[in-house]
Protein backbone atom coordinates (compact mmCIF):
# COMPACT_ATOMS: atom_id res chain seq x y z
CA UNK A 1 0.00 0.00 0.00
CA UNK A 2 1.82 3.27 -0.94
CA UNK A 3 3.11 5.80 1.73
CA UNK A 4 2.11 8.82 -0.07
CA UNK A 5 -1.27 10.47 -1.02
CA UNK A 6 -2.91 13.65 -2.10
CA UNK A 7 -3.84 16.07 0.55
CA UNK A 8 -7.52 17.03 0.68
CA UNK A 9 -8.20 20.58 -0.65
CA UNK A 10 -9.29 21.30 3.24
CA UNK A 11 -5.74 20.30 4.65
CA UNK A 12 -4.05 21.61 1.69
CA UNK A 13 -6.06 24.95 2.28
CA UNK A 14 -4.80 25.02 5.51
CA UNK A 15 -1.09 24.80 4.69
CA UNK A 16 -1.49 27.81 2.10
CA UNK A 17 -2.84 29.81 4.71
CA UNK A 18 -0.58 29.23 7.00
CA UNK A 19 1.83 30.35 4.68
CA UNK A 20 0.03 33.90 3.47
CA UNK A 21 -2.08 34.44 6.61
CA UNK A 22 0.19 34.57 9.35
CA UNK A 23 -1.81 36.65 11.78
CA UNK A 24 -4.23 39.20 11.50
CA UNK A 25 -1.84 42.31 10.02
CA UNK A 26 -0.94 39.44 7.18
CA UNK A 27 -5.19 39.40 6.52
CA UNK A 28 -5.41 42.91 6.36
CA UNK A 29 -2.19 43.79 3.83
CA UNK A 30 -3.47 41.24 1.84
CA UNK A 31 -7.39 42.79 1.73
CA UNK A 32 -5.95 45.73 1.30
CA UNK A 33 -3.82 45.25 -1.45
CA UNK A 34 -6.55 43.54 -3.57
CA UNK A 35 -8.51 46.72 -3.00
CA UNK A 36 -5.54 48.64 -4.52
CA UNK A 37 -5.07 46.10 -7.80
CA UNK A 38 -9.30 47.22 -8.05
CA UNK A 39 -8.42 50.63 -8.40
CA UNK A 40 -9.33 52.21 -5.11
CA UNK A 41 -8.97 55.81 -4.13
CA UNK A 42 -10.56 55.69 -0.84
CA UNK A 43 -10.20 52.12 1.70
CA UNK A 44 -11.87 52.23 4.99
CA UNK A 45 -10.44 49.20 7.20
CA UNK A 46 -11.82 48.47 10.59
CA UNK A 47 -10.86 45.76 13.35
CA UNK A 48 -12.21 44.44 16.35
CA UNK A 49 -10.39 42.17 18.68
CA UNK A 50 -6.96 43.30 16.77
CA UNK A 51 -8.48 41.11 14.17
CA UNK A 52 -9.44 38.22 15.64
CA UNK A 53 -13.35 39.18 16.30
CA UNK A 54 -13.59 41.29 12.95
CA UNK A 55 -11.53 42.52 10.28
CA UNK A 56 -13.38 44.95 7.79
CA UNK A 57 -12.09 46.26 4.67
CA UNK A 58 -14.21 48.33 2.37
CA UNK A 59 -13.28 50.19 -0.91
CA UNK A 60 -14.56 52.77 -3.61
CA UNK A 61 -12.34 50.57 -6.47
CA UNK A 62 -14.27 48.43 -9.86
CA UNK A 63 -15.49 45.89 -7.96
CA UNK A 64 -16.63 42.26 -9.64
CA UNK A 65 -18.97 40.47 -11.39
CA UNK A 66 -20.98 37.82 -9.89
CA UNK A 67 -19.18 35.21 -11.95
CA UNK A 68 -15.47 36.81 -10.59
CA UNK A 69 -16.65 36.61 -7.10
CA UNK A 70 -17.50 33.26 -7.24
CA UNK A 71 -14.12 32.29 -8.91
CA UNK A 72 -12.54 34.87 -6.24
CA UNK A 73 -12.28 32.63 -3.48
CA UNK A 74 -10.81 29.39 -5.21
CA UNK A 75 -6.70 28.87 -4.87
CA UNK A 76 -4.91 30.30 -8.13
CA UNK A 77 -7.56 32.08 -9.83
CA UNK A 78 -6.60 35.20 -10.42
CA UNK A 79 -6.96 38.52 -13.05
CA UNK A 80 -3.48 39.59 -12.36
CA UNK A 81 -1.05 37.56 -14.46
CA UNK A 82 -1.69 34.85 -17.26
CA UNK A 83 1.74 33.02 -18.25
CA UNK A 84 4.98 33.10 -16.34
CA UNK A 85 7.21 35.54 -17.57
CA UNK A 86 4.44 37.85 -16.23
CA UNK A 87 5.84 37.44 -12.94
CA UNK A 88 8.63 39.34 -13.68
CA UNK A 89 7.34 42.66 -14.77
CA UNK A 90 4.26 42.90 -12.57
CA UNK A 91 2.70 46.12 -11.72
CA UNK A 92 -0.27 44.55 -9.29
CA UNK A 93 0.25 43.89 -5.72
CA UNK A 94 -1.68 40.59 -5.91
CA UNK A 95 -0.69 37.36 -8.43
CA UNK A 96 -0.89 34.21 -6.95
CA UNK A 97 -4.67 34.00 -6.37
CA UNK A 98 -4.09 32.76 -2.59
CA UNK A 99 -5.25 35.52 -0.47
CA UNK A 100 -8.89 35.53 -0.57
CA UNK A 101 -9.40 31.65 -0.13
CA UNK A 102 -6.58 31.33 2.15
CA UNK A 103 -8.21 33.70 4.12
CA UNK A 104 -11.75 32.11 3.53
CA UNK A 105 -10.39 28.38 4.98
CA UNK A 106 -9.33 29.80 8.21
CA UNK A 107 -12.62 32.34 9.11
CA UNK A 108 -16.03 33.06 7.97
CA UNK A 109 -15.92 35.22 5.46
CA UNK A 110 -18.48 37.49 3.85
CA UNK A 111 -17.76 39.38 0.36
CA UNK A 112 -20.14 41.73 -1.15
CA UNK A 113 -19.33 43.71 -4.41
CA UNK A 114 -20.43 45.92 -7.21
CA UNK A 115 -19.24 46.51 -10.89
CA UNK A 116 -19.69 50.63 -11.55
CA UNK A 117 -21.58 49.70 -14.25
CA UNK A 118 -24.03 46.59 -12.73
CA UNK A 119 -27.59 47.16 -12.01
CA UNK A 120 -26.77 45.53 -8.59
CA UNK A 121 -24.38 43.90 -6.18
CA UNK A 122 -23.53 39.90 -5.01
CA UNK A 123 -22.25 38.97 -1.75
CA UNK A 124 -20.68 35.64 -0.84
CA UNK A 125 -20.42 33.93 2.17
CA UNK A 126 -17.24 31.16 3.17
CA UNK A 127 -16.56 29.51 6.15
CA UNK A 128 -14.13 27.55 7.29
CA UNK A 129 -13.53 26.84 2.99
CA UNK A 130 -17.15 26.12 2.09
CA UNK A 131 -19.00 28.63 -0.04
CA UNK A 132 -22.36 29.17 0.33
CA UNK A 133 -24.54 30.25 -3.12
CA UNK A 134 -24.43 33.90 -4.07
CA UNK A 135 -26.99 36.33 -3.01
CA UNK A 136 -28.31 39.58 -3.91
CA UNK A 137 -27.64 42.17 -2.22
CA UNK A 138 -27.11 45.97 -1.65
CA UNK A 139 -23.93 48.05 -2.19
CA UNK A 140 -23.30 51.51 -4.21
CA UNK A 141 -20.07 50.80 -5.48
CA UNK A 142 -16.66 48.57 -4.63
CA UNK A 143 -16.14 45.95 -2.75
CA UNK A 144 -16.99 45.23 1.50
CA UNK A 145 -14.90 42.03 3.08
CA UNK A 146 -15.66 40.58 6.65
CA UNK A 147 -13.73 38.81 8.22
CA UNK A 148 -15.21 37.13 11.32
CA UNK A 149 -13.70 34.84 13.46
CA UNK A 150 -9.99 34.39 12.10
CA UNK A 151 -8.53 30.98 12.91
CA UNK A 152 -11.87 29.68 14.46
CA UNK A 153 -11.26 26.40 12.98
CA UNK A 154 -7.57 26.14 13.43
CA UNK A 155 -7.47 26.85 17.38
CA UNK A 156 -3.35 26.25 17.73
CA UNK A 157 -2.56 29.31 15.82
CA UNK A 158 -4.58 31.61 18.12
CA UNK A 159 -1.84 30.67 20.84
CA UNK A 160 1.09 32.33 19.06
CA UNK A 161 -0.73 35.55 18.29
CA UNK A 162 1.03 38.06 20.78
CA UNK A 163 -1.35 41.04 22.85
CA UNK A 164 -4.03 42.71 21.39
CA UNK A 165 -1.79 46.00 21.66
CA UNK A 166 1.00 44.27 19.85
CA UNK A 167 -1.53 42.95 16.95
CA UNK A 168 -2.91 45.95 16.47
CA UNK A 169 0.78 47.75 16.11
CA UNK A 170 1.07 45.10 13.85
CA UNK A 171 -2.22 45.99 11.79
CA UNK A 172 -1.41 50.19 12.09
CA UNK A 173 2.40 48.80 10.49
CA UNK A 174 0.83 47.30 7.61
CA UNK A 175 -1.68 49.41 6.78
CA UNK A 176 1.24 52.23 6.91
CA UNK A 177 3.47 50.65 4.49
CA UNK A 178 0.26 50.30 2.00
CA UNK A 179 -0.56 53.71 2.40
CA UNK A 180 3.64 55.01 1.41
CA UNK A 181 2.70 53.17 -1.39
CA UNK A 182 -0.35 54.30 -2.41
CA UNK A 183 -0.50 57.89 -1.67
CA UNK A 184 -3.10 59.15 -3.94
CA UNK A 185 -5.43 56.68 -2.19
CA UNK A 186 -6.95 58.01 1.18
CA UNK A 187 -6.54 55.80 4.16
CA UNK A 188 -8.76 55.15 7.39
CA UNK A 189 -8.40 52.83 9.97
CA UNK A 190 -10.90 52.03 13.29
CA UNK A 191 -9.20 49.90 15.94
CA UNK A 192 -11.47 48.84 18.96
CA UNK A 193 -13.88 52.14 17.57
CA UNK A 194 -11.11 54.28 17.94
CA UNK A 195 -9.90 55.85 14.53
CA UNK A 196 -6.34 55.67 14.06
CA UNK A 197 -5.63 56.33 11.24
CA UNK A 198 -7.26 58.88 9.01
CA UNK A 199 -5.14 60.42 5.82
CA UNK A 200 -6.43 62.17 2.78
CA UNK A 201 -5.05 61.49 -0.71
CA UNK A 202 -2.19 63.49 -1.78
CA UNK A 203 1.60 63.39 -2.76
CA UNK A 204 4.40 61.12 -1.67
CA UNK A 205 6.34 63.82 0.67
CA UNK A 206 2.72 64.54 2.37
CA UNK A 207 1.78 60.76 3.08
CA UNK A 208 5.27 60.84 4.39
CA UNK A 209 4.31 63.16 7.03
CA UNK A 210 1.27 61.59 7.44
CA UNK A 211 2.89 58.23 8.33
CA UNK A 212 6.08 59.01 10.03
CA UNK A 213 5.77 62.14 11.41
CA UNK A 214 6.64 66.25 10.22
CA UNK A 215 9.54 66.71 12.18
CA UNK A 216 11.08 63.40 11.49
CA UNK A 217 10.28 64.48 7.74
CA UNK A 218 11.69 67.92 8.32
CA UNK A 219 14.78 66.27 9.96
CA UNK A 220 15.61 63.95 6.84
CA UNK A 221 17.57 64.44 3.70
CA UNK A 222 16.02 63.79 0.04
CA UNK A 223 17.22 61.17 -1.80
CA UNK A 224 17.94 61.51 -5.51
CA UNK A 225 20.06 59.23 -8.01
CA UNK A 226 19.62 57.77 -11.73
CA UNK A 227 21.50 54.72 -13.10
CA UNK A 228 21.15 52.24 -15.08
CA UNK A 229 20.43 49.75 -12.72
CA UNK A 230 17.63 51.89 -10.57
CA UNK A 231 16.31 54.95 -9.76
CA UNK A 232 16.61 55.47 -6.45
CA UNK A 233 13.71 58.41 -4.27
CA UNK A 234 13.18 59.03 -0.44
CA UNK A 235 14.66 60.16 2.33
CA UNK A 236 16.79 59.34 4.90
CA UNK A 237 17.38 60.35 8.72
CA UNK A 238 19.97 62.73 9.50
CA UNK A 239 22.36 60.83 11.53
CA UNK A 240 21.46 62.08 14.95
CA UNK A 241 18.15 60.23 14.76
CA UNK A 242 19.49 56.43 15.13
CA UNK A 243 17.11 54.34 16.88
CA UNK A 244 17.62 51.00 18.73
CA UNK A 245 15.73 48.78 16.00
CA UNK A 246 14.94 47.94 12.32
CA UNK A 247 11.60 49.38 12.29
CA UNK A 248 12.49 52.86 10.94
CA UNK A 249 14.10 51.48 7.60
CA UNK A 250 11.13 50.82 4.69
CA UNK A 251 11.98 49.79 1.21
CA UNK A 252 9.45 49.46 -1.48
CA UNK A 253 10.47 48.29 -4.64
CA UNK A 254 7.86 49.21 -7.53
CA UNK A 255 5.51 50.46 -5.37
CA UNK A 256 5.59 47.60 -2.85
CA UNK A 257 6.80 47.34 0.82
CA UNK A 258 9.35 44.92 0.18
CA UNK A 259 12.24 43.30 2.45
CA UNK A 260 16.02 42.43 0.93
CA UNK A 261 18.86 40.65 2.78
CA UNK A 262 21.06 43.24 2.19
CA UNK A 263 18.66 46.51 2.35
CA UNK A 264 19.63 46.80 6.26
CA UNK A 265 23.26 46.21 5.64
CA UNK A 266 23.96 48.72 2.67
CA UNK A 267 22.11 51.57 4.70
CA UNK A 268 24.75 50.87 7.96
CA UNK A 269 27.20 50.47 5.06
CA UNK A 270 26.34 54.30 3.56
CA UNK A 271 26.31 55.81 7.08
CA UNK A 272 29.31 54.09 8.27
CA UNK A 273 30.66 55.62 11.59
CA UNK A 274 28.10 58.33 11.34
CA UNK A 275 25.67 55.84 13.35
CA UNK A 276 26.76 54.36 16.50
CA UNK A 277 27.57 50.50 16.52
CA UNK A 278 24.17 48.88 17.49
CA UNK A 279 21.87 51.71 16.53
CA UNK A 280 19.63 52.08 13.07
CA UNK A 281 19.29 55.13 10.77
CA UNK A 282 15.64 55.80 9.54
CA UNK A 283 15.41 55.69 5.86
CA UNK A 284 12.61 55.60 3.35
CA UNK A 285 13.47 54.05 0.12
CA UNK A 286 11.67 53.64 -3.36
CA UNK A 287 13.60 51.71 -5.97
CA UNK A 288 12.41 51.58 -9.55
CA UNK A 289 14.27 48.74 -11.57
CA UNK A 290 13.98 48.12 -15.32
CA UNK A 291 11.53 45.47 -16.22
CA UNK A 292 12.31 42.15 -15.69
CA UNK A 293 15.10 43.11 -12.87
CA UNK A 294 13.41 42.00 -9.89
CA UNK A 295 11.63 38.67 -8.79
CA UNK A 296 9.23 39.19 -6.45
CA UNK A 297 7.82 35.54 -6.59
CA UNK A 298 10.26 34.49 -3.63
CA UNK A 299 7.98 34.30 -0.18
CA UNK A 300 4.73 33.16 0.08
CA UNK A 301 3.29 36.47 1.64
CA UNK A 302 5.35 38.30 -1.20
CA UNK A 303 7.63 40.25 1.70
CA UNK A 304 11.35 39.03 0.00
CA UNK A 305 12.12 39.85 -3.55
CA UNK A 306 15.63 39.20 -5.19
CA UNK A 307 17.41 41.81 -7.76
CA UNK A 308 19.26 40.12 -10.75
CA UNK A 309 21.88 42.91 -10.57
CA UNK A 310 21.76 42.77 -6.86
CA UNK A 311 25.36 44.39 -6.52
CA UNK A 312 24.72 47.53 -8.87
CA UNK A 313 21.15 47.78 -7.39
CA UNK A 314 22.65 47.94 -3.94
CA UNK A 315 25.78 50.31 -5.12
CA UNK A 316 22.97 52.79 -6.52
CA UNK A 317 21.92 53.32 -3.47
CA UNK A 318 24.42 53.10 -1.31
CA UNK A 319 25.79 56.16 -3.45
CA UNK A 320 22.47 57.58 -2.92
CA UNK A 321 22.85 58.02 0.65
CA UNK A 322 26.05 58.81 0.74
CA UNK A 323 25.86 61.89 -1.55
CA UNK A 324 22.49 62.91 0.73
CA UNK A 325 25.14 62.71 3.45
CA UNK A 326 27.44 64.24 1.68
CA UNK A 327 25.66 67.41 1.09
CA UNK A 328 24.59 67.70 4.59
CA UNK A 329 25.00 70.03 7.24
CA UNK A 330 24.81 66.88 9.93
CA UNK A 331 25.55 68.61 13.30
CA UNK A 332 23.04 68.45 16.43
CA UNK A 333 22.62 71.99 17.66
CA UNK A 334 22.92 72.39 21.31
CA UNK A 335 19.70 74.09 22.38
CA UNK A 336 20.00 76.01 26.09
CA UNK A 337 17.72 75.43 28.42
CA UNK A 338 16.82 78.91 30.09
CA UNK A 339 14.91 77.52 32.36
CA UNK A 340 17.79 76.38 34.72
CA UNK A 341 19.64 78.83 36.59
CA UNK A 342 23.47 79.77 35.09
CA UNK A 343 26.60 79.37 38.05
CA UNK A 344 28.42 82.46 38.47
CA UNK A 345 32.24 83.15 38.07
CA UNK A 346 34.31 81.00 35.71
CA UNK A 347 34.45 77.33 35.38
CA UNK A 348 37.88 76.20 36.51
CA UNK A 349 40.11 74.71 33.80
CA UNK A 350 38.96 76.82 31.11
CA UNK A 351 41.91 79.00 30.42
CA UNK A 352 44.61 77.70 27.64
CA UNK A 353 47.03 75.22 29.81
CA UNK A 354 50.90 75.94 27.97
CA UNK A 355 51.71 72.19 29.43
CA UNK A 356 52.17 69.61 26.42
CA UNK A 357 51.20 66.07 26.40
CA UNK A 358 51.72 65.00 22.93
CA UNK A 359 52.36 67.02 19.58
CA UNK A 360 50.61 66.76 16.14
CA UNK A 361 51.76 65.68 12.90
CA UNK A 362 51.48 68.32 10.04
CA UNK A 363 48.22 68.40 8.08
CA UNK A 364 47.44 66.15 5.31
CA UNK A 365 45.86 66.38 2.06
CA UNK A 366 42.38 65.05 2.94
CA UNK A 367 40.44 65.60 -0.67
CA UNK A 368 38.05 68.18 -1.40
CA UNK A 369 34.88 68.07 -0.20
CA UNK A 370 31.65 68.78 -2.73
CA UNK A 371 30.84 72.34 -2.93
CA UNK A 372 27.18 72.06 -1.78
CA UNK A 373 28.63 70.33 1.41
CA UNK A 374 31.16 73.55 2.36
CA UNK A 375 28.27 75.95 1.73
CA UNK A 376 26.33 74.18 3.89
CA UNK A 377 28.48 73.66 6.86
CA UNK A 378 29.62 76.79 7.63
CA UNK A 379 33.10 76.18 8.02
CA UNK A 380 35.17 75.99 5.68
CA UNK A 381 39.04 74.83 5.61
CA UNK A 382 41.33 78.07 4.63
CA UNK A 383 42.90 76.10 1.86
CA UNK A 384 39.50 75.73 0.17
CA UNK A 385 38.40 79.57 1.10
CA UNK A 386 40.99 80.54 -0.64
CA UNK A 387 39.98 79.06 -3.67
CA UNK A 388 36.07 79.44 -3.79
CA UNK A 389 37.19 83.49 -3.30
CA UNK A 390 35.20 83.66 0.35
CA UNK A 391 36.70 84.22 3.75
CA UNK A 392 37.97 81.18 6.09
CA UNK A 393 35.47 80.43 8.63
CA UNK A 394 36.89 77.65 10.53
CA UNK A 395 35.78 77.89 14.15
CA UNK A 396 38.76 79.26 16.23
CA UNK A 397 39.98 77.68 19.17
CA UNK A 398 40.15 79.63 22.96
CA UNK A 399 40.16 77.57 25.55
CA UNK A 400 40.58 73.77 26.72
CA UNK A 401 37.51 72.84 29.77
CA UNK A 402 38.49 70.53 31.97
CA UNK A 403 40.56 69.08 30.15
CA UNK A 404 38.44 67.29 27.87
CA UNK A 405 36.89 69.97 25.37
CA UNK A 406 38.04 72.80 23.66
CA UNK A 407 36.04 76.34 23.23
CA UNK A 408 35.75 77.47 20.03
CA UNK A 409 34.04 80.54 18.36
CA UNK A 410 32.58 80.10 15.12
CA UNK A 411 31.40 82.95 12.73
CA UNK A 412 27.63 81.36 14.01
CA UNK A 413 28.05 80.84 17.80
CA UNK A 414 30.27 79.00 19.66
CA UNK A 415 31.88 75.30 19.23
CA UNK A 416 32.40 72.98 21.72
CA UNK A 417 34.68 69.71 20.59
CA UNK A 418 35.75 66.69 22.06
CA UNK A 419 39.23 66.49 22.25
CA UNK A 420 39.23 62.47 21.89
CA UNK A 421 36.09 62.21 19.56
CA UNK A 422 37.97 65.24 17.59
CA UNK A 423 41.35 63.66 17.15
CA UNK A 424 39.92 60.15 16.52
CA UNK A 425 38.11 61.23 13.45
CA UNK A 426 41.20 63.03 11.86
CA UNK A 427 43.60 59.78 12.72
CA UNK A 428 40.78 57.54 11.28
CA UNK A 429 40.44 59.41 7.91
CA UNK A 430 44.00 59.78 8.10
CA UNK A 431 44.82 56.04 8.41
CA UNK A 432 41.58 54.92 5.93
CA UNK A 433 43.05 56.28 3.39
CA UNK A 434 46.66 55.45 3.57
CA UNK A 435 45.38 51.33 3.90
CA UNK A 436 43.19 52.18 0.74
CA UNK A 437 46.40 53.44 -0.79
CA UNK A 438 48.33 50.14 -0.33
CA UNK A 439 51.31 52.27 1.65
CA UNK A 440 50.70 50.45 4.87
CA UNK A 441 53.26 47.90 4.21
CA UNK A 442 53.39 44.21 4.54
CA UNK A 443 54.85 41.82 7.37
CA UNK A 444 55.61 38.56 7.00
CA UNK A 445 55.24 36.60 10.84
CA UNK A 446 57.86 34.61 12.40
CA UNK A 447 55.44 32.93 13.54
CA UNK A 448 52.12 32.18 12.22
CA UNK A 449 49.00 32.65 14.54
CA UNK A 450 46.33 30.10 14.64
CA UNK A 451 42.75 30.96 14.19
CA UNK A 452 40.12 28.09 15.01
CA UNK A 453 36.31 28.66 14.12
CA UNK A 454 33.18 27.01 13.79
CA UNK A 455 32.04 25.51 10.67
CA UNK A 456 29.96 28.46 9.57
CA UNK A 457 32.57 30.87 10.50
CA UNK A 458 35.14 28.87 8.38
CA UNK A 459 33.36 28.80 5.36
CA UNK A 460 32.73 32.54 5.77
CA UNK A 461 36.31 33.01 5.91
CA UNK A 462 37.11 30.93 3.35
CA UNK A 463 35.44 32.85 1.07
CA UNK A 464 37.37 35.92 2.41
CA UNK A 465 40.41 34.77 1.90
CA UNK A 466 41.47 36.37 -1.71
CA UNK A 467 39.78 39.54 -0.61
CA UNK A 468 41.89 39.56 2.18
CA UNK A 469 44.83 39.02 0.70
CA UNK A 470 44.75 41.96 -1.23
CA UNK A 471 44.65 43.97 1.68
CA UNK A 472 48.31 42.01 3.09
CA UNK A 473 46.12 39.68 5.44
CA UNK A 474 47.26 36.41 4.18
CA UNK A 475 45.82 33.35 5.93
CA UNK A 476 46.49 29.87 5.42
CA UNK A 477 43.21 26.94 5.47
CA UNK A 478 44.78 24.38 7.73
CA UNK A 479 41.11 22.33 7.36
CA UNK A 480 39.02 21.07 10.26
CA UNK A 481 37.88 25.08 11.00
CA UNK A 482 41.77 25.64 11.42
CA UNK A 483 43.71 28.82 9.62
CA UNK A 484 46.97 30.38 10.10
CA UNK A 485 47.55 33.94 9.90
CA UNK A 486 50.83 34.27 7.49
CA UNK A 487 51.49 37.56 7.19
CA UNK A 488 49.97 41.32 7.84
CA UNK A 489 50.01 45.32 7.01
CA UNK A 490 52.56 46.22 9.65
CA UNK A 491 50.04 48.62 10.93
CA UNK A 492 47.78 45.94 12.49
CA UNK A 493 49.82 44.64 15.26
CA UNK A 494 48.40 47.47 16.67
CA UNK A 495 44.99 46.64 16.35
CA UNK A 496 45.37 42.80 16.97
CA UNK A 497 44.45 41.64 13.48
CA UNK A 498 43.10 37.98 14.70
CA UNK A 499 40.32 39.63 17.24
CA UNK A 500 39.17 41.41 14.82
CA UNK A 501 38.85 38.80 12.56
CA UNK A 502 36.45 37.30 15.00
CA UNK A 503 34.79 40.37 15.97
CA UNK A 504 33.88 40.96 11.77
CA UNK A 505 32.67 37.13 11.17
CA UNK A 506 30.22 37.20 14.99
CA UNK A 507 29.13 40.73 13.21
CA UNK A 508 28.57 38.97 9.90
CA UNK A 509 26.59 36.25 11.32
CA UNK A 510 24.03 36.43 8.80
CA UNK A 511 26.44 35.93 5.70
CA UNK A 512 25.77 39.27 4.07
CA UNK A 513 29.28 40.66 3.52
CA UNK A 514 30.70 39.20 0.25
CA UNK A 515 33.85 40.83 0.06
CA UNK A 516 35.05 42.38 3.32
CA UNK A 517 38.06 44.73 2.09
CA UNK A 518 36.58 48.01 3.17
CA UNK A 519 35.08 46.30 6.05
CA UNK A 520 38.17 45.41 7.40
CA UNK A 521 39.53 49.19 6.33
CA UNK A 522 37.76 50.70 8.14
CA UNK A 523 37.55 48.44 11.25
CA UNK A 524 41.19 48.70 11.38
CA UNK A 525 41.59 52.27 10.60
CA UNK A 526 39.12 52.76 13.42
CA UNK A 527 40.88 50.76 15.82
CA UNK A 528 43.92 52.40 14.97
CA UNK A 529 42.61 56.09 15.50
CA UNK A 530 41.30 55.22 18.71
CA UNK A 531 44.64 53.89 20.12
CA UNK A 532 46.02 56.57 18.81
CA UNK A 533 43.99 59.87 19.59
CA UNK A 534 44.75 62.18 22.60
CA UNK A 535 42.99 61.25 25.91
CA UNK A 536 40.32 62.81 27.84
CA UNK A 537 42.64 64.32 30.56
CA UNK A 538 45.26 65.31 28.30
CA UNK A 539 46.49 68.96 28.91
CA UNK A 540 46.90 70.78 25.05
CA UNK A 541 48.13 74.26 24.34
CA UNK A 542 46.29 76.40 22.46
CA UNK A 543 48.62 76.17 19.57
CA UNK A 544 47.91 72.04 19.62
CA UNK A 545 44.03 72.76 20.31
CA UNK A 546 43.98 75.16 17.30
CA UNK A 547 45.47 72.47 15.39
CA UNK A 548 43.20 70.04 15.96
CA UNK A 549 40.11 71.79 15.25
CA UNK A 550 41.40 73.02 12.13
CA UNK A 551 42.28 69.49 11.38
CA UNK A 552 38.87 68.08 12.20
CA UNK A 553 37.10 70.55 9.90
CA UNK A 554 39.17 69.67 7.05
CA UNK A 555 37.67 66.20 7.27
CA UNK A 556 35.30 64.68 4.74
CA UNK A 557 33.01 63.39 7.60
CA UNK A 558 33.99 65.75 10.61
CA UNK A 559 30.06 65.06 12.05
CA UNK A 560 31.26 61.89 13.85
CA UNK A 561 34.19 59.84 15.00
CA UNK A 562 34.41 56.22 14.25
CA UNK A 563 31.93 54.89 16.66
CA UNK A 564 29.35 56.98 16.37
CA UNK A 565 29.49 59.75 18.39
CA UNK A 566 29.49 63.35 17.74
CA UNK A 567 32.90 65.02 17.70
CA UNK A 568 31.47 68.42 18.35
CA UNK A 569 28.09 70.48 19.10
CA UNK A 570 27.63 73.58 18.41
CA UNK A 571 25.47 77.00 20.00
CA UNK A 572 23.98 79.36 18.21
CA UNK A 573 24.12 83.50 18.37
CA UNK A 574 20.59 83.09 18.26
CA UNK A 575 20.13 80.37 21.24
CA UNK A 576 22.80 82.30 23.14
CA UNK A 577 20.80 85.81 22.47
CA UNK A 578 17.74 84.04 23.85
CA UNK A 579 19.36 82.80 26.31
CA UNK A 580 20.44 86.35 27.92
CA UNK A 581 17.46 87.66 26.94
CA UNK A 582 18.64 89.83 24.23
CA UNK A 583 16.18 88.86 21.73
Amino acid sequence: MPRIKVLDSEVADQIAAGEVVERPASAVKELVENALDAGARRIAVETVEAGRKLILVADDGEGMESADLALAVLRHATSKISASADLWDLHSFGFRGEALPSIASVSRLAITSRRREAAEAWSLKVEGGHASPLEPASLAQGTRVEVRDLFFNTPARLKFLKAQATENGRIQQAVTSLALAAPKAAFSLRQEGRLALDWQAGDLESRARQALGAELMDASLPLALDSPSARVRGWVGRPHLHRGNRGGQWLFVAGRAVEHRLFNFTLAQAFGSLVPAGRFAQALVFLELPAGQVDVNVHPSKREVRFVRESEVLAALRHAVQAALGKAQLSVPLALDASRPMQAGPAPGSEPVQGSSRLFEPSVEYGTQPASHQAESGWMPAALAAESGQAPALPLALAQLHRCYILCQSPEGLVLVDQHAGHERVLYERFLMSLERGDAGRQALLLPLKLELGPAEAERLQRWLPALAGLGLELSNLGGGAFYLMSLPAAFKQVDALPMLLDLLEEDAGGQQEDPSAWVRQEAAARLACRAAVKAGDALTLEEMRHLVAELFRCELPWACPHGRPPFVSVSLVELEKHFKRR
